[in-house]
């Protein structure tokens, strides 16, 4: 009877078929759709160039996805290598990224505390492994086949010492917190819980908004003003506080400016924090859809089979429409108005129900 040896590792091949670069802001790093003949499936392969990195933290990043198994993370489907690469391999959700679809269209209220919160309970689960993740972003807000939102690319997590913080000197510039800009390198789940605030204020008032501000940054050469844009994040400016769409409840605005506070003690301090204030957010705000139509700002939501359409025109003439169960619209005469402020609008949203 032949014995079995063991050895201490075994080499087996993986076979996969690169097709479409994936977009992304990887400095490392790229991410590919492929197919994988083996299991006969499309996935995304994530590249990581050996020589950016050090030998050590060659799997460090597959390791730390596959710590934080979640609903509500990315999972990991193998890690391998060749000569010159680590690749990541992670299933193709091909409902893209929450960017992808601010990029597309508002969001309503319901949408935007539906996928934030799914985000938190990802990072709950995250920050419960003692790591802080360093990169929350739209981008690494993934959705699932269900429109799920699932927090991906954990390429910059590290993990936690016994003093709740973890060291880390790599960062995307837009997306750093102000104790990061004034040259620190401890950071603990607060760190995170800023950048989902940038994360929260994007979803809430869209992207052209958010980068629309970080533009003005530049110069007419495209040189970039680093120090007041450190100003700005440090004194609370950037991103303008002042700023939301008036769909947008208070509670919902405290919020993200909560999240968003400069002195990481004034902040949330844990995910689940920031879930448990979202759950409390006003109905009456819940299912507007908002959108701009040839110069107009446009606003509507159906209850129960009753549809509501309030509009804004260029001229600041303000009509709103109700119609039951696709009647005739009507016009409710006491929000038809020859211009509201924002607050008027705001509250002609809260109380159209």
């Amino acid at each position: 009877m032949e014995r079995l040896v063991f050895k201490p590792y075994t080499r087996a091949q993986v076979d996969f078929e690169i097709r479409d670069s994936i977009g992304d802001e990887g400095k490392n790093s790229e991410t590919y759709v492929a197919h994988d003949p083996q299991i006969d499936a499309t996935i995304v392969i994530k590249a990581v160039e050996k020589e950016k990195i050090e030998e050590d933290l060659y799997f460090a990043e597959s390791q730390t996805m596959y710590r934080s198994s979640h609903p509500n993370v990315v999972p990991i489907l193998y890690a391998c290598q060749d000569e010159n690469r680590i690749y990541i391999a992670m299933p193709y959700l091909e409902n893209g990224s929450v960017k992808s679809l601010i990029a597309k269209r508002y969001l309503s209220v319901r949408e935007i505390v539906s996928l934030a919160c799914q985000v938190l309970s990802g990072l709950h689960n995250v920050h419960s492994k003692r790591l802080v993740h360093f990169d929350v972003k739209p981008d690494n807000m993934l959705l699932t086949a269900r429109g799920e939102a699932v927090l991906s690319d954990f390429g910059l997590a590290k993990a936690m010492a016994a003093n709740g913080a973890a060291e880390q000197d790599r960062f995307y510039f837009k997306n750093k917190p102000p104790e990061a800009l004034q040259g620190g390198y401890e950071f603990g789940p607060t760190f995170d819980v800023y950048q989902f605030g940038l994360s929260l204020y994007r979803m809430c008032n869209g992207d052209e908004s958010f980068y629309r501000q970080f533009g003005s940054f530049f110069d007419e050469e495209g040189g970039f003003n680093r120090d007041a844009f450190k100003f700005a994040v440090r004194n609370e400016r950037f991103p303008d506080r002042s700023h939301f769409l008036e769909h947008i409840p208070e509670r919902l605005r405290r919020i993200c400016k909560k999240c968003l506070s400069s002195d990481p003690a004034d902040r949330y301090q844990s995910a689940i924090e920031v879930s448990n204030e979202l759950a409390m957010i006003d109905l009456s705000y819940m299912d507007w859809g908002y959108q701009e139509l040839e110069g107009c700002r446009v606003w509507k939501k159906n209850v129960e089979g009753t549809e509501y359409e309030f509009t804004v025109q260029p001229d600041g003439v303000t009509e709103m429409t109700k119609s039951v169960n696709g009647g005739d619209a009507r016009r409710v005469r006491q929000y038809c108005t020859q211009g509201m402020t924002n607050r008027q609008i705001r509250t002609a949203l809260g109380e159209a129900s």
